[in-house]
């Protein structure tokens, strides 16, 4: 399967070169200096398959220039100072005795002098100060994907829902002085699909997914919400109210007839050799029918289809967002540079670095101020390779 998902990933960027500017990307050797990155980052050689809990790291740039680091689902936040000086971990707790947070999760920003953490599974939100004392607890009924402090008192929050039916992914600001939320935009996917049907076809599934991967920021006093199959730039006032509704100025990402029917036959396949080591008769007849699905959605593949604008959406510096291509592929992370004010784009750009392998997600990959932050893993680095770092553009 992670295959096949290369394949489409690789399909969408040919679909999408673009001549760009090369951001090569300077690390600042003074940010950070001195600190112990084996203690600090610990927790990366966590997992003996691979090292995915030791990176699933989540950074947050502050307007002061402090940095805080939430490792993984574990009690642990590790904050800096502006020039990237470890201060300490913080450790969350309640006044009362005994009780005790559960299912941690990482701070998404602050409000006023709190920090808060992402709605855990049971929609629980910690509001804690730099000591780790909860002081306040906020409560919602749905799952949070991506949280935005906005001012002291709202949060952005990217959530979703399910029926037996459907799922709704959307957008909504929580007033965290009145637990009043606002909906600001959503979208809605059938949970089988096509498959009740007695087909399916791969690429509609991976364009319905998209739909609901909304990407919100922070950009001048403004919330801007953006969805990489409408290509349409929101722009909200922090209370909800719509600003501004535009169209990107650059080409959706599209796949042709034969690519959609080179990606489900590849999908077919897949499963056809996972086949074999299937025992379980119940299994075994679940994939022959999903097999047949496939096979049968190969007949109804008869146009091009629009794959979206970008993939992600992280928040640039100045008054800019930067819309990525894909940038999980090595060499295909091209993105355009949009001007929020001038409602256009006004360039694009490619991040390369010499030092570093880039990981460039909205949870590890920062711009603030000029610069560019991240916690990212040093090449060729005895020890426990990831850092905190500060780049500047070369």
């Amino acid at each position: 399967m992670k295959k096949l998902i290369l394949v489409f990933i690789l399909a969408i960027a040919a679909c999408h070169q673009i001549d760009a500017q090369v951001i090569k990307l300077v690390p600042d050797e003074t940010y950070g200096a001195g600190n112990d990155w084996d203690k600090i980052f610990d927790t990366y050689y966590d997992t003996v398959m691979d090292r995915s809990y030791g990176l699933r790291k989540q950074l947050v740039i502050f307007d002061d220039g402090k940095a805080i680091v939430s490792h993984a689902t574990r009690n642990r936040y590790s904050l800096f100072d502006a020039n990237g000086k470890f201060l300490k971990d913080i450790t969350l707790y309640f006044a009362e005795k005994g009780k005790k947070p559960r299912n941690h999760q990482p701070v998404e920003g602050k409000l006023g002098d709190l920090y808060f953490t992402k709605a855990n599974n049971t929609g629980d939100i910690y509001l804690f100060n730099d000591k780790g004392l909860i002081v306040k607890e906020l409560k919602i009924k749905y799952q949070a994907l991506e949280m935005l402090a906005l001012d002291d008192h709202h949060i952005a929050i990217y959530g979703g829902t399910s029926w037996a039916d459907r799922y709704r992914d959307f957008v909504s600001i929580l007033d965290t002085k009145t637990g009043k939320e606002k909906i600001l935009c959503d979208a809605f996917q059938n949970t089988r699909g096509d498959l009740n049907k007695g087909y399916y076809i791969y690429t509609e599934s991976k364009k319905n997914d998209m739909k609901g991967r909304w990407q919100i920021a922070k950009v001048n006093g403004k919330l801007i919400v953006s969805n990489p199959i409408d290509g349409l730039v929101r722009t909200f006032d922090f209370n909800g109210n719509k600003i501004s509704e535009k169209l990107l100025d650059w080409e959706p990402q599209t796949l042709s007839v034969e690519e959609q029917i080179a990606l489900q036959n590849a999908r077919i396949k897949d499963l056809k050799d996972e086949l074999p080591q299937v025992t379980d008769e119940r299994e075994i007849t679940l994939y022959n029918d999903l097999i047949s699905c496939y096979e049968n959605g190969i007949q109804r593949i008869k146009e091009p289809i629009n794959m979206g604008w970008f993939t992600m959406a992280i928040k640039g510096n100045d008054d800019t967002i930067l819309f990525f291509g894909d940038a999980e592929v090595a060499g295909q992370n091209t993105f355009q540079v949009y001007s929020v004010s001038k409602g256009q784009s006004i360039s694009t750009g490619s991040f390369q670095c010499e030092d570093y392998d880039l990981a460039l997600t909205k949870k590890r990959f920062v711009c603030h101020n000029g610069f560019y932050y991240g916690v990212q893993v040093l090449k060729n680095c005895k020890g426990v390779p990831l850092r905190l770092v500060r780049f500047r553009a070369g």
